[in-house]
């Protein structure tokens, strides 16, 4: 009898030959640390993180500069071959999200970061999320990785339309992931709500909400995901949508 291939995915270990080289380059374009404001007290590695994406700048951004090493959530076509990453960087991330126009300099632009990109992935540790059935193998190796001390950030925002300071939906993989949590370990792990701002320097890590607590108050997943983008949406809001008035004032007082 023919054996069956394991597909089963694997926690990411961050390890590529190229990636400290890639990182370094990373670290040059955005060479400004985010001003980190935690709301959260001390962060536990038994966690899940749900962020804005900020563009494509948001998550080599939070992979240097958030306060743990994580695994992340990503696009499942960056996981395929060079074909598929490139149509889907030029057709679905620059044309549809970025709104570039499509010609040679888009398709070129597509081309190359298809090539680089498997080291980004690899060095940051992703995994491939799905629409479909196939997401049950990235919530289980989720809950892997955050057993071996990697907490799991996740972008849930509907980007469908491109990228925006205030977000309008969050999808609900990330409840799944803690309810699955849950009923597997018997722990009601704290996700944490983030909101980056690569353009103003800013990153805001905001109090822990535990779903089991939203789930007694007869919540269901999207209701629970809403919550959170309200949350993360209050923290644009609070502390990063006129944070250049806010903190001059603040610098202005403190002299």
């Amino acid at each position: 009898m023919a054996k069956t291939k394991n597909t089963e995915l694997q926690v990411p270990n961050g390890k590529h030959p190229i990636w400290p080289i890639y990182k370094f380059i990373i670290r040059c374009v955005h060479r400004h640390k985010p001003k980190i404001i935690n709301l959260a007290g001390e962060l536990t590695k038994e966690s899940i993180v749900v962020a804005n994406h900020s563009a494509m700048s948001g998550p080599p951004v939070l992979e240097l500069y958030y306060p743990h090493t994580t695994c992340k959530w990503g696009a499942h076509e960056m996981f395929g071959n060079h074909k598929s990453r490139t149509d889907y960087l030029r057709d679905v991330l620059y044309i549809q999200k970025k709104h570039m126009k499509p010609g040679f300099i888009t398709s070129a632009k597509a081309w190359i970061i298809g090539w680089l990109n498997p080291i980004a992935y690899k060095g940051m540790r992703n995994l491939p999320t799905y629409t479909d059935g196939r997401l049950g193998k990235t919530i289980k190796t989720s809950i892997k990785a955050i057993d071996q001390g990697y907490p799991v950030m996740i972008f849930p925002e509907n980007s469908n339309e491109g990228y925006f300071d205030v977000l309008t939906e969050f999808f609900p993989g990330f409840v799944m992931l803690a309810q699955r949590y849950f009923v597997e370990k018997g722990k009601d792990i704290p996700v944490y709500p983030t909101y980056i701002s690569v353009s103003k320097h800013i990153l805001v890590i905001g109090e822990p909400i535990y779903c089991q607590d939203l789930v007694k108050q007869g919540m269901n997943r999207y209701q629970i995901a809403n919550v959170f983008k309200d949350k993360v949406n209050e923290l644009y809001f609070n502390y990063v949508k006129d944070a250049e008035v806010y903190y001059a004032k603040k610098d202005k007082k403190q002299k």
